[in-house]
């Protein structure tokens, strides 16, 4: 383990991202939206190097979108308890599609399935809701790109169940 994580820089940005998302707490309001966007620089960051620098790892499979889930479950809770700039029912809504990927996960790997890679309404959701928590931190917004995040929410939601599906019912069983 401490070789696959030390010996992989986007291992080690997705891991500061795990663990500096709670400062954000910490952060005075004028400060706010400047660690959160690093933050969310980090996730791009990340990706990118491990693509272009092959080094892609199981362990990467995992750190990358907890990192990334950590890191927006802290933004939007900021967002709802302590600015008020965000309704609480986009919080609860992303925490339980959060929750809902986390246990389909665990259940593809315990049966040798193994993790979903991200999937493009799943990046689209996450960089827009990324987008949404950095303006909401600088000034409140109208409406409307509340009702777009719902919809982006619901669709990967739906993109993500109806793959695990698949590849739950195309698995093959051994009795051996």
């Amino acid at each position: 383990m401490k070789s696959k994580l030390y010996n992989n820089l986007p291992n080690l940005i997705s891991l500061s991202r795990l663990l500096f998302s709670p400062f954000l707490f910490f952060l005075s309001e004028k400060l706010l939206p400047f660690f959160f966007l690093s933050l969310a620089l980090s996730d791009a960051l990340d990706g990118f190097l491990a693509r272009r620098l092959r080094l892609k790892t199981e362990l990467g499979k995992v750190l990358d979108p907890l990192a990334d889930k950590v890191m927006m479950l802290c933004g939007l809770s900021l967002c709802v308890f302590k600015l008020n700039s965000l309704p609480a029912w986009l919080l609860y809504l992303t925490l339980m599609r959060d929750l809902f990927l986390v246990l389909g996960s665990i259940l593809l790997t315990l049966r040798g399935i193994g993790i979903p890679e991200a999937r493009p309404l799943g990046k689209a959701f996450t960089f827009y809701l990324s987008l949404l928590v950095f303006l909401s931190m600088i000034k409140p917004l109208p409406s409307w790109p509340l009702w777009l995040a719902l919809l982006l929410l619901i669709l990967s939601w739906l993109d993500y169940s109806v793959l695990g599906i698949k590849r739950f019912r195309n698995q093959t069983f051994s009795l051996s």
